[in-house]
């Protein structure tokens, strides 16, 4: 491995407690002040055995990781850093497997009235067992070490979740184990921390205290969520069950929120990219389909031009009126430049966006889906078939004149029977379009 990368270098132990690391760089106080030691258990188990691993970070790796130097921080960093990793297993409670089966049959047993299962007795083949993982950072400044993430600049857990969370990719290159992606609010958000002081000889002397650095997930992991009316999951259940498209475009989008959610910007991203092609390639569809066209003829339409992009640009306008211009600051402006930019980008280079760039990508999915609902709205004489299966009526009060508003509502509860005529015409058009490519 390149030495201007950052280096790993097992070094395995046995079953003992592992011994305080110490290295060379550490005991320059000129450099550093102490070693900051964070701990972190992850949520699976890692085909690791307990292994001490140093590991060397240079500029070249933050630089692949996007950081830049203006988001170095000068009160704690001191390039290069000689970091070390502690690996061990964790073993406690009941295996998910046999907690989950009993909490199941506890369900089943109240709801049936019949009596629930015993526990099976403790035994070591059903305790729960995960990787914990201490991560030792030498700092220069222990009140700089122990501050949580902000303002944009590198922290101490930020480069600790990056080390354990690039150590676990390569386990799963190497294993071809199915470990799941260690995305930052997968970290239990309350992480147990100490600092230790320096003394000769890289020999390091711990706080007789431990304290804790709370990440900004915690609220969100601690919250219970919002109630769902009944009513509304049940007609959105039969809506989803039944084809929507604009259900399924829902869909989507209420995925893409819960990736980004988990900390998994890159599948957000690409299912708001889907969210946003998904609801323009449907309404040219229902276009299409409401002028009459079969679905090979449509299909040909749709690969007479062959990107999304060049569709949007020269399909829509003539149609259904507004700006569609992919080059300027309106909402399909917007689509191109932070969801159909960033997506190829994501795909090309196989990297992670950024947070800012999920972010900015659901705002702008959510204006697009709210552009094309409106301007197949305002063109309800039209288009009334399309307006039905691809809009609702909240979508209809919120655009519709309040003159008209009565007379779409009626429409679109005419042409909602339409529905199923749409949908097995959309599958003949998928069709005929698969055989075209």
């Amino acid at each position: 491995m390149s030495p201007r990368r950052a280096t790993l270098a097992i070094v395995t132990g046995d079953d003992a407690a592992p011994e305080q690391p110490t290295h060379p760089d550490w005991d320059h106080p000129e450099r550093f002040e102490g070693v900051v030691s964070l701990s972190f258990v992850l949520p699976f188990l890692l085909p690791l055995e307990p292994q001490a691993v140093p590991i060397g970070v240079d500029d070249e790796y933050l630089r692949i990781r996007g950081v830049t130097p203006a988001e170095f921080d000068q009160a704690w960093m001191q390039m290069p850093l000689s970091c070390w990793m502690i690996w061990s297993v964790a073993t406690d409670g009941t295996n998910p497997v046999v907690e989950d089966t009993a909490v199941a049959c506890a369900a089943l047993a109240h709801i049936t009235g019949q009596q629930p299962q015993p526990a099976p007795p403790p035994n070591d083949d059903y305790r729960r067992k995960r990787s914990a993982v201490v991560v030792f950072i030498p700092v220069k400044s222990r009140a700089a070490a122990l501050t949580p993430p902000h303002d944009g600049k590198l922290d101490p857990v930020t480069l600790a979740h990056w080390l354990i969370a690039d150590a676990t990719r390569s386990s799963r290159i190497a294993s071809m184990a199915p470990i799941p992606e260690l995305h930052y609010r997968a970290l239990n958000p309350i992480v147990p921390a100490t600092f230790g002081a320096i003394g000769e000889g890289g020999q390091v002397n711990f706080d007789e205290k431990q304290t804790v650095i709370l990440l900004d997930h915690l609220p969100s992991r601690l919250a219970s969520p919002t109630p769902i009316d009944p009513a509304v999951t049940g007609r959105i259940f039969g809506q989803l069950t039944r084809g929507s498209i604009s259900t399924l475009v829902r869909d989507h989008f209420a995925r893409a929120y819960a990736e980004h959610s988990a900390g998994d910007r890159r599948a957000s991203v690409l299912s708001l990219a889907v969210t946003c092609e998904l609801m323009l390639d449907s309404t040219l569809a229902a276009m299409l389909w409401e002028e009459g066209q079969t679905a090979a003829d449509a299909a040909k339409v749709w690969a007479d031009t062959s990107s999304i992009t060049g569709r949007v640009k020269s399909l829509y306008a003539g149609r259904l009126g507004g700006s569609w211009h992919v080059d300027g600051d309106g909402p399909m402006g917007r689509w191109r430049e932070h969801i159909v930019d960033v997506r190829n980008s994501v795909i090309h280079s196989g990297r992670t966006p950024s947070e800012r760039e999920s972010e900015n990508s659901g705002a702008v999915a959510s204006e697009l889906l709210t552009f094309v609902s409106k301007r197949l709205v305002l063109k309800w004489k039209v288009y009334p078939k399309s307006m039905a299966v691809l809009c609702g009526p909240s979508s209809v009060e919120k655009h519709g004149s309040k003159k008209q508003r009565d007379n779409v509502l009626a429409e679109l509860e005419r042409c909602s029977a339409f529905a199923v005529e749409f949908h097995r015409w959309r599958d003949e058009w998928l069709r005929e379009r698969a055989m075209l490519g």
